[in-house]
């Protein structure tokens, strides 16, 4: 059980971009233990180092998802407790996960500490574990697990997922038909923070490899919320004001033609309109060209969001789409190539083509519950076996067998680091090119950018068409420059090429057979440079009916179940955090970086290849857990508050007028936390954990957005480029290289 430091395995052995790859973890809950559970996905060996009474979350069917392929063990001398909940609550929290954490000072008890010493990750639950942790493991990769952050008014304390999507915006921001909060019945920050604290482990793997670095990284389910919610915003005439989720479409959308509709089998489907082509190939669908011509709808479709033209349209539409049954408008919006998909229940899903079609039905055998349905890996990594799953561990399974290694020196001391800790960028020296548009592939390269790859967004004439989103555009493409070339112009090809010549990795995500037309197809890529990573993200994945269709975050909401889940017994709701959007690049980032970081070895480039449909099972990955007698997951209904009295969006009076408060009680006490109006960037708790940044010049004037998210890095985030704004900067580039004969080489 060597260090992948070390040589590289034997040919005939399975290859798996972190095989040798030791990991600790001391994490309970969601959040460390996913993010433990993404590095065992890909080969790392994961030790889990519970109490005696178990991580808390063992209560939960999710448990079954975050730690399978783990080995759990219980060693003597670790002292266990419990972190106190936000002011409000007394008391050990006894039935809330997360809140348990081992005691820095029994870190160095002898079996624990040479599980460290021998450690190439170690997942701690917060900032004094973390510096307690590197002391006996100076070689490590140390990444804290705090929810709350390390500052902030609540920093060192516990909270559950409820909490956090109240402080930080996500239960205000969703639309609703009421101007009140909504609980969201899928813990999303948690996940998100589990996939970003997979990520800060797979970057310091590739620091320390490439650099000679040990990094300390802090990733919370503050920054977790923040990553979910990627694009929010605020400029300056919105100061002040309360951005309530309230809207005249209800929970079905904002946006008249980007939003749910009921056919006449009272059955409902998503229709994502939103370009101007997908507008006029609905206009068609439905027979109302006429419309287009129509002066009450002005620059549709985004200019239909004014409240004159959507109270005018919105009528029309529903009336349509109510004259015929669902399948009857799947087939006409597929003939006509327009953006639409039913709503599912995740069952339907599971029983679904697509998800046959991409391998996610997947069982494990447990041996007390028998057959467990679990999530899948969400992506997979060309050259890179997949890791056989096995069923999450019992209590101290494992525990005689790992002290057996230790015994036998199969946990040998890491090296030192040969450089400072902390304080520069892990991804230094890395070139990307982003050929993306829209939103998940555009993030995947935005967050290379904030772990420090320099990135070249290459737009095509016009732009990306998501340019017309203003501040969000910018929230998707902080930290990279821009040059704008037509790929069917042979001198701009040209300087693609040059410009691919140079990189480390590529992202595109065009529709079938665009690439190859434009001359960027895989083959293509890897002629200008064979050990580039790539990344291919196709909407639907595997499934070759459906590679010619279009696919949005809401689609792959409505067949995933969760808008299905969220709406409970009464209309589906289409949830505002882009579920899908959000989760899927945090994983497409995540296998760039183990590739990276296997390249380093080998000297071989990789495909890492993911798709929303992928994302569906991993943004709801203990909701997907199955088998006989288990609980079922929370459904939500129409502007859902909480699932009892006792966990509650409540409005409670003010002298300025009603508040909103989460309330939780436990058995220990009460805990009423204020609702955040003002979204992520307004969160107290990001602002403080430095996850807030503002920018002076953008094309749509001063502006706060989502900033860092993983600390410990040392960067801060550049607004997004204006369009071709560095192409003289790139142009000097190319020919400073052209004239001294430069060669492109690897990142170092």
């Amino acid at each position: 059980m060597s260090s992948t430091d070390g040589a590289p395995p034997s040919s005939d052995a399975p290859v798996r971009c972190l095989d040798g790859v030791r990991v600790v973890e001391l994490t309970t809950g969601i959040a460390g233990p996913y993010a433990a559970r993404f590095l065992a996905d890909q080969g790392a060996a994961v030790v889990k180092v519970e109490p005696p009474s178990g991580d808390p979350y063992r209560s939960d069917p999710g448990f079954q998802a975050v730690s399978r392929n783990k080995r759990s063990v219980v060693l003597d001398g670790v002292e266990w407790e419990r972190a106190p909940l936000p002011v409000g609550i007394t008391g050990p929290p006894a039935s809330l996960p997360g809140v348990l954490r081992p005691a820095a000072a029994t870190l160095d008890t002898p079996t624990l500490s040479q599980l460290l010493v021998g450690a190439d990750v170690v997942l701690v639950p917060d900032r004094s574990t973390a510096s307690a942790a590197r002391v006996i493991a100076p070689g490590a990769v140390v990444i804290s697990c705090p929810t709350w952050g390390d500052e902030g008014p609540y920093a060192t304390r516990a909270g559950t997922p409820s909490q956090i999507a109240a402080v930080t915006g996500i239960g205000w921001n969703q639309i609703s038909y009421s101007e009140g909060p909504v609980e969201l019945v899928v813990p999303l920050a948690s996940y998100g923070a589990g996939m970003l604290g997979a990520m800060a482990a797979a970057a310091g793997l590739y620091a320390r490899r490439a650099h000679g670095a040990a990094p300390t990284y802090t990733v919370s389910e503050v920054s977790g919320s923040g990553a979910m919610q990627i694009g929010d915003f605020e400029v300056p005439e919105m100061a002040g004001l309360d951005r309530d989720g309230s809207c005249p479409l209800g929970s079905a959308g904002r946006l008249p033609v980007y939003r749910l509709f009921r056919a006449a089998d009272d059955r409902w489907m998503f229709v994502a309109c939103g370009t101007y082509p997908f507008y006029v190939a609905m206009l068609r669908a439905i027979g109302r060209e006429d419309l287009l011509e129509d002066e009450r709808f002005p620059n549709p479709p985004w200019g239909l969001l004014e409240l004159e033209p959507l109270a005018e349209i919105t009528p029309i539409l529903e009336e349509a789409f109510a004259a015929r049954p669902l399948e009857d408008w799947l087939e006409i919006f597929s003939a006509h190539d327009v953006p639409c998909q039913p709503t599912q229940t995740r069952e339907e899903f599971i029983a679904s083509p697509l998800a046959a079609a991409n391998g996610l039905v997947t069982t494990v055998e447990h041996p007390e519950l028998g057959t467990v349905r679990t999530p899948p890996q969400p992506m997979w990594i060309d050259g890179c076996d997949e890791v056989e799953l096995r069923p999450a561990p019992r209590l101290g399974e494992h525990t005689r067998d790992v002290q057996a290694e230790i015994d036998e020196g199969a946990w040998p001391a890491q090296k030192a680091p040969t450089s400072a800790p902390g304080g520069e960028a892990p991804l230094r020296g890395v070139n990307a090119v982003d050929l993306s548009s829209f939103i998940a592939g555009p993030v995947i390269t935005r967050h290379l950018a904030m772990l420090g790859a320099e990135v070249t967004k290459i737009e095509q004439p016009g732009g990306d068409p998501f340019r017309v989103l203003g501040p969000y555009f910018n929230g998707w493409n902080q930290s990279k420059r821009s040059i704008c070339l037509n790929l069917k112009d042979t001198a701009d090809h040209a300087v693609m090429a040059q410009i691919v010549a140079d990189a480390d990795l590529i992202v595109e995500n065009f529709r079938p057979g665009v690439a190859a037309r434009l001359g960027v197809s895989d083959d293509d890529l890897r002629r200008i440079r064979a050990d580039a990573v790539l990344v291919k993200s196709p909407g639907y994945g595997r499934d070759p009916s459906m590679a010619d269709v279009p696919a949005f975050d809401p689609l792959l909401q409505a067949l995933g179940g969760i808008m299905a889940a969220q709406g409970g017994d009464d209309e589906p709701v289409f949830l505002t955090v882009p579920v899908h959007d959000a989760a899927t690049p945090m994983i497409a980032a995540f296998g760039v970086l183990c590739s990276l970081y296997r390249r380093l070895g080998d000297g071989e480039g990789r495909t890492v290849r993911t798709s929303l449909t992928q994302t569906v099972m991993a943004a709801q990955a203990a909701e997907f857990v199955h088998y006989d007698g288990r609980p079922e997951p929370e459904t939500g209904g129409m502007d859902y508050r909480g699932a009892d009295p006792d966990r509650t969006y409540l409005e409670v009076p003010d002298a300025d007028g009603p508040e909103w408060v989460w309330h939780q009680t436990t058995p220990q006490g009460t805990s009423d936390l204020p609702v955040e109006r003002r979204g992520f960037v307004g969160s107290e708790v990001a602002t403080a954990n430095g996850h807030v940044v503002e920018f002076d010049e953008t094309e749509w004037g001063p502006m706060t957005q989502l900033g860092p998210l993983i600390g410990g890095v040392g960067l801060t985030m550049r607004r997004a480029p204006f369009l071709d704004e560095h192409r003289s900067q790139i142009q000097a580039e190319l020919e400073a290289r052209q004239d001294t004969g430069a060669q492109p080489a690897a990142a170092d």
